[in-house]
């Protein structure tokens, strides 16, 4: 498994993943950059970080998800990889298992950025104003420790997103499910239901201390009991 997804991470430097890794967590930085320059009063940095994360777990977090997961599909798909790598002996799943955690790594990956991204863009921007653009100490724990639960509230909509992608010829249908999902999101944002719905989950950890742990919860239980059969599924395809 190791070696599997060793492989993984090598055949990405040949693809634009990386790229995209870099490229969304530092757009959302300077937007956030540019929105704070263009204040007249000064804002309390916890209320800028909260607000930027936001931004990142309504849009930004899902639709990198999706495009991610149609990145990682499309290494196979466009060569035909996938005649190759399921004609090997052993555990077909162990592949599409590999797929899953390097996502969930370039998604990590993406969190860090994006923490970082935005101490520097509200650091820059106080520097530039004499220290009267954001007030009080910055929030690099909290803001670190909310960018990780969103990480981990959006496991499961990243699971969908790939599971679909690996199973469709076509990157048509996850990018459809990526745009409806990140739009129903946006809609249905404020519903009680909203702990239950996949591209709700990360914005979740925005709300109420319980109603953040049961979007967690959902989340967490959601991957265990997709993830085998996603593995199933995706080899019993394969086997076709």
């Amino acid at each position: 498994m190791i070696t599997v997804l060793a492989v993984e991470l090598l055949r990405l430097r040949r693809s634009l993943t990386l790229g995209l890794v870099i490229a969304a967590p530092l757009s959302l930085s300077v937007l956030a950059f540019v929105i704070l320059m263009d204040r007249d009063k000064s804002l309390p940095w916890r209320m800028f970080a909260d607000g930027t994360a936001a931004i990142w777990a309504y849009l930004m977090l899902p639709m990198a998800a999706t495009a991610l997961s149609v990145l990682l599909a499309h290494v196979e798909q466009a060569a035909r990889g996938w005649d190759h790598l399921l004609a090997l002996p052993g555990w077909r799943g162990r592949f599409f298992l590999a797929k899953l955690l390097i996502l969930l790594l370039l998604l990590a990956a993406m969190s860090v950025l994006m923490v970082a991204g935005m101490a520097a863009a509200g650091s820059v921007a106080d520097a530039i104003t004499g220290g009267k653009m954001l007030s009080g100490e910055a929030p690099l724990g909290h803001l670190a420790a909310l960018i990780a639960r969103m990480w981990v509230a959006g496991g499961l909509l990243a699971l969908l997103q790939l599971w679909l992608a690996l199973r469709a010829r076509s990157f048509v249908p996850p990018l459809v499910l990526g745009i409806g999902g990140t739009l129903i999101g946006v809609v249905t944002a404020s519903a009680r239901q909203g702990v239950y719905i996949p591209w709700l989950l990360p914005v979740n950890m925005l709300s109420s201390p319980d109603r953040a742990q049961q979007a967690l919860v959902t989340a967490i239980s959601g991957m265990a009991v997709l993830v085998p059969i996603m593995l199933i599924d995706l080899s019993a395809r394969a086997r076709r």
